[in-house]
């Protein structure tokens, strides 16, 4: 099993240079929202572990609600943001992206504050690496070969069964189109690869992870029961207490937004903001994903986040010291309707990890109400989300419900017998 791995380098960006990296890269699309494989700066789509990735100037776009908390509205810095979804190791990608698009990316990252004529380019890659809070893949393990295979063989037997319409039953049916396949993978018409052994150093991360967190969970329990009265009290007092901000959103910037959107049945969704300020809260937030990225790695990763199985990746991401935090995901279907998913599914999983964000619609008892103000929670989000200038998808028109079939497709193929209702219910997939 290949494990993925969501990266991001981010790297401030120099006084001025928004508008020039935004036309930069806007020259990577045929329109906006529509990656151009012919760009001359990064050839995205050559990269054979890269599901997903982003190119973005993050900005606060709600930068004067700070001033509400007493922060500053100025000083904090613009970044330029690359975020990838992608299969095995970073330092893997890393290499073959200065190898594949050295140019490209000195280019756009010539305009950030960091980079140095003359820096290693790789080096300083690593150096703007930003790691996530939590972190959520739909189907661990899944590769970008895996997905392209399996659409291939359901396109196949598809076709196969168009031209051989005979009556026959079920399962003699399936075996037929099993005898075919292998006909055809020995011909090397067709190719379905075998998964390749879990890394060692994964397994052995994921084995620790998974029980070092609750073990220290419970060494610190008796200190938590002790403090957690006065923190739940404390919770209250700021729910009762922080400032409701949601003013209506800039019609100019929703229209931004929306040229770039539903350009295919898979979308992009990023958000930035500011998060109220106090220690005490910025703990609250880490440990509630620290929560978070825990059951996402061991509990929701075989194709839901919770109830919600329209989601591909997802990352939460702390900025400027805690001070700001970027959440990103890649989703199907329209906002709309991801959102609507969130709110009545999962509603209390959305106060957990965004109460704390400035602007948030009220909560009680962090569970409760918050996101259940359905136009104010979709109103702030419009205000705080950024448009993605630069947005590539390796499997177009793909949903992950149409992966989560193909994977059964496969793997009915693959059974060396099934009932004639099972067989049945198998066709019907194709």
């Amino acid at each position: 099993m290949t494990p993925q791995a969501s990266v991001m380098y981010a790297a401030p960006l120099r006084p001025g240079a928004a508008a020039v990296v935004h036309q930069l890269l806007c020259g990577m699309n045929k329109k906006p929202g529509v990656y151009d494989p012919q760009n001359d700066l990064i050839p995205l789509h050559t990269f054979p572990q890269l599901h997903f990735a982003r190119l973005l100037v993050v900005q606060d776009l709600a930068n004067a609600d700070r001033a509400v908390y007493g922060l500053p509205t100025t000083g904090l810095p613009e970044y330029l943001v690359f975020l990838a979804e992608i299969d095995g190791e970073e330092s893997t990608f890393r290499n073959d992206l200065v190898r594949v698009a050295r140019a490209g990316l000195v280019k756009l990252f010539t305009n950030c504050s960091t980079y140095k004529d003359g820096s290693d380019l790789g080096d300083w890659l690593n150096a703007s690496r930003t790691d996530a809070a939590a972190t959520y893949v739909n189907w661990r393990g899944r590769t970008v070969v895996q997905v392209r295979e399996e659409e291939t063989l359901r396109r196949f037997l598809k076709q196969k069964l168009k031209e051989d319409m005979r009556a026959d039953s079920a399962e003699n049916v399936r075996l037929a189109l099993q005898a075919t396949v292998d006909r055809s993978k020995a011909q090397g018409e067709l190719r379905l690869t075998s998964p390749i052994p879990t890394p060692i150093a994964w397994r052995i991360q994921n084995a620790l992870n998974l029980i070092l967190v609750p073990v220290v969970f419970l060494l610190f329990s008796p200190l938590l029961l002790i403090l957690l009265p006065f923190l739940i009290l404390q919770i209250r007092h700021w729910e009762k207490n922080d400032p409701a901000i949601a003013p209506p959103v800039d019609p100019n910037h929703s229209e931004k937004l929306l040229e770039m959107e539903n350009q295919d049945v898979t979308n992009q969704f990023n958000v930035f903001g500011s998060l109220k300020p106090g220690r005490l809260r910025l703990w609250v937030v880490r440990l509630l994903l620290l929560f978070t990225d825990y059951a996402a790695r061991h509990l929701y990763h075989s194709g839901n986040l919770a109830r919600v199985s329209t989601i591909h990746f997802a990352r939460w991401v702390f900025m400027d010291g805690g001070q700001r935090m970027l959440f990103s995901s890649i989703y199907d279907g329209s906002l709309e309707s991801y959102m609507d998913d969130f709110i009545n599914k999962v509603g209390f999983g959305l106060n957990i990890t965004f109460s704390n964000g400035i602007g948030y619609p009220r909560t009680r008892w962090l569970l409760l109400d918050g996101c259940q103000d359905e136009q104010t929670f979709k109103r702030v989000l419009r205000r705080h989300q950024l448009p993605t200038e630069v947005w590539f998808n390796a499997h177009p028109g793909l949903t992950a419900a149409n992966k989560h079939r193909n994977l059964l497709i496969r793997a009915g193929l693959e059974k060396q017998s099934m009932s004639e209702k099972e067989a049945a219910a198998w066709l019907a997939l194709i």
